[in-house]
């Protein structure tokens, strides 16, 4: 049997749950946090603090700024551990998820199309990991994640080769060894990916959500580094990968549920495929129906009329 460590991506976010909302989650699989940081922690979950001699080494041959390389530097210290405790798969969390959802659309007669989101904010964790090893298991893939709860409306998408973070599962016998970049340690990870033409895929009907920046003002764990340096974010993938990435401010967003006003940070890369290759497309169904059994659960049709600038349920 495989297995699965979940690793909580946190540093310098003091306090419980309340500066934490991952770990209101009930997870049933070994589970820590990996942190740079973690003075001041109340939590139930074991802590592995990055050892300095990892600290070192991580400075002298992999970080390329000089604020915010904590993240990505917990991130790499999360395969090696994975890999030095002998675990086959690596779930990564970063550590201010606020809630899951399972998103999804029905195609009824006369062309009426029903979209729902079932939502969560303490279950749905054990199913969602268990769904993204299953497709790691059955696929060529490295990587399997979840979407952006609120950047797209439901629309009957299974798998797609798309970029994953904040909550995603590594194959540690396949995946590369480090997240490089600092502030798009993200996308530089996709891309060391597909040079090993390793597919990553995103298991669409997951979602998760967020604290949102702009809207809470957050500036803890990284975020003040991200304020900080604003377009100097994009540097260095600017400069390694600069025939696929570009980068700018807007102040627009693509999420369906907008933080309101602000002033957002955008990367544009340019799509790619790399070739997903499914082993086993019956078991991947089969635990996708699963989950849609446990938590899909009819809606009451509703009407939401807009007033004046706010929304009013009839």
């Amino acid at each position: 049997m495989s297995k699965i460590l979940v690793a909580e991506i946190s540093g310098k976010r003091a306090g419980d749950v309340r500066s934490r909302p991952t770990e209101k989650f009930a997870v049933d699989f070994d589970h820590l946090i990996i942190s740079n940081n973690s003075e001041g922690y109340i939590t139930d979950w074991d802590i592995v603090n990055v050892p300095d001699d990892y600290v070192e080494w991580y400075k002298a041959n992999v970080r390329t700024s000089e604020n915010a390389w904590y993240a990505p530097m917990n991130r790499s210290y999360a395969i090696k551990y994975a890999r030095e405790h002998g675990y086959d798969y690596l779930v990564q969390l970063d550590d201010n998820i606020k809630f899951l959802e399972l998103a999804y659309k029905i195609d009824e007669p006369f062309g009426i199309i029903r979209r729902y989101r079932q939502h969560s904010s303490t279950d749905m964790m054990n199913e969602f990991i268990e769904m993204l090893v299953c497709v790691l298991e059955n696929t060529n893939a490295c990587m399997a994640g979840c979407g952006l709860a609120g950047s797209s409306v439901p629309d009957g998408s299974f798998l797609k080769e798309r970029y994953c973070y904040s909550f995603f599962c590594l194959n540690v016998h396949t995946c590369p060894d480090i997240f490089h970049g600092d502030f798009e340690d993200d996308i530089e990870f996709r891309l060391k990916c597909k040079e090993k033409k390793l597919p990553t895929i995103m298991v669409c009907p997951l979602r998760y959500s967020k604290t949102g920046q702009v809207s809470s003002k957050d500036e803890s764990g990284n975020r003040a580094a991200y304020t900080a340096v604003g377009l100097g974010r994009g540097d260095t993938m600017r400069k390694i990968h600069g025939d696929v990435y570009s980068c700018g401010y807007t102040g627009k967003t693509a999420s369906t549920m907008s933080q309101k006003n602000g002033r957002y940070f955008k990367h544009k890369i340019k799509p790619f495929k790399v070739g997903a290759v499914l082993k086993n497309k019956e078991a991947i169904e089969k635990k996708m129906l699963e989950l849609f059994r446990t938590f899909a659960q009819h809606q009451p049709d509703k009407v939401i009329l807009k007033e004046k600038g706010s929304y009013k349920k009839d």
